[in-house]
């Protein structure tokens, strides 16, 4: 199974590639100042920026995708 769709970019954040909805998600988790990337052509490296340019992912809909990716299931 892969987790990351274009279903779940849409979700994240319309219009993005799957690459780069993952890239802000993970940017936009709370505490996170600082992502370090690298990309191997001057495309992808626009795309990362471009990506990186967009407003935070809000947290409520982080924690909706957490819980869809990997549901809590107690003991």
């Amino acid at each position: 199974m892969r987790a990351a769709t274009g279903e779940l970019a849409a979700l994240l954040r319309p219009g993005l590639s799957v690459a780069q909805a993952c890239l802000l998600a993970a940017a936009s988790c709370p505490g996170v100042t600082k992502v370090l990337l690298s990309a191997s052509a001057p495309a992808h490296w626009e795309a990362a920026r471009a990506a990186l340019d967009q407003a935070a992912i809000p947290p409520r809909t982080l924690r909706k995708v957490c819980d869809v990716l990997a549901p809590h299931h107690p003991s």
